[in-house]
């Protein structure tokens, strides 16, 4: 199973950064139990969301022909609440993208007021050789990011390697 935390891609640039959206609902479970009966998107799924975001631009960049392992954060900070019925505008940007690794830092806003941030977050990457797979990744995204094929296809397509 697996838990979206981000609703849609605003927009991407492959090789540099991807803009995506997360509404906070009432209704998402998560939310249950709260902090000190205060019901807030907890700093571990904020962190979780920029990092989804992260993953998809390294996945964009490269054509879907990779797979990424998020294997560190550094400096990751929340400064701000998101509470239900906001929406959260998280910005990855990518740092340095080589053939074996990526390298991206994140921010998150509510309204223009900074949420959270990520420093760095490094990415391991292996490639993947199956062409049904890469076109399983690019359907995934299609799929996780709300644009249809011929927006993702429309953007250059030459895999960004550093």
């Amino acid at each position: 199973m697996r838990f979206l935390l981000y609703d849609r891609v605003l927009e991407a640039t492959k090789g540099e950064s991807m803009i995506a959206v997360k509404h906070v609902s009432l209704t998402e479970d998560h939310l249950g139990d709260g902090y000190a009966g205060r019901r807030l998107l907890s700093g571990s799924l904020l962190i979780e969301s920029m990092a989804q975001v992260a993953g998809w631009l390294v996945h964009f960049s490269t054509d879907f022909t990779v797979s990424a392992f998020l294997c560190l954060i550094d400096r990751a900070e929340i400064v701000g609440e998101l509470a239900p019925g906001r929406a959260m505008r998280v910005e990855a940007r990518v740092l340095g993208l080589s053939k074996r690794w990526a390298q991206l830092s994140c921010t998150a806003y509510d309204e223009g007021a900074l949420v959270a941030r990520i420093a760095r977050l490094n990415y391991v990457l292996q490639d993947i050789h199956d062409p049904a797979e890469v076109a399983a990744e690019e359907n995934r995204f299609r799929y996780y990011s709300g644009w249809p094929l011929d927006r993702i296809r429309a953007v250059p397509t030459e895999p960004v390697i550093r």
